[in-house]
């Protein structure tokens, strides 16, 4: 069990990255022990109907949004066991700053994390929460950029991203009753401003 205490600690405190841990779930069997057993009460918190294990496993750990749900089921988990750790560790400060992205950034858009550790991050190392929020949405703004409306996703965003650069949004058509899909939803069109190559992403209902 110290094995699977460790990791978890260094997953907070910042240690080891977002990928290493999630490989560390599949892999560590001290740690799918640890967090899979009954001996905490989670009444009254988002794991009531589940168990950190399985909660952990669910998350992206591209996105920022699966960073931050780990780090904070993480964190939930050592306190409920009274174990400490450094809540002053990298990934632990940078769980404000995360929160702070998710907030500002457009609902049409949901960038991986090694997008936002390049791009956005270093634009919000200093200043008030509200600099720092118009900071990252103009950020994001000039790098997402799109025709005359951003794209309105029925299922999760998938804003193309080719070589660290999104691609433009030029529109997205209506797909009813095509004999092609049996089901009804959108195409949504980009464009590569380098290359003009037209790429797709198709969602159904």
């Amino acid at each position: 069990m110290q094995n699977g205490i460790k990791l978890l600690k260094d997953f907070v405190e910042g240690a080891i990255d977002a990928a290493s841990f999630e490989k560390s779930l599949y892999e560590n069997s001290d740690l799918e022990a640890l967090l899979s057993g009954g001996d905490i009460s989670w009444r009254g918190t988002y794991l009531e109907k589940t168990t950190p294990y399985l909660y952990l496993l669910e998350q992206n750990y591209g996105t920022i949004t699966g960073v931050i749900n780990a780090l904070g089921a993480v964190a939930l988990f050592l306190k409920k066991r009274d174990i400490p750790f450094e809540e002053k560790g990298q990934n632990y400060e940078r769980l404000e700053q995360y929160e702070l992205i998710l907030s500002a950034q457009p609902q049409y858009i949901d960038a991986d994390m090694a997008f936002i550790e390049k791009y956005i991050l270093p634009e919000i190392e200093s200043g008030t929460k509200s600099e720092m929020k118009r900071r990252i949405k103009e950020k994001f703004n000039d790098r997402f950029k799109y025709q005359d409306k951003p794209p309105k996703w029925i299922q999760n965003p998938q804003w193309l991203i080719k070589n660290e650069t999104p691609l433009y949004f030029l529109g997205q058509i209506e797909i009813k009753q095509s004999k092609l899909f049996h089901d009804n939803g959108y195409l949504y069109i980009f464009i590569d401003q380098n290359t003009k190559a037209i790429e797709t992403i198709v969602q159904l209902y």
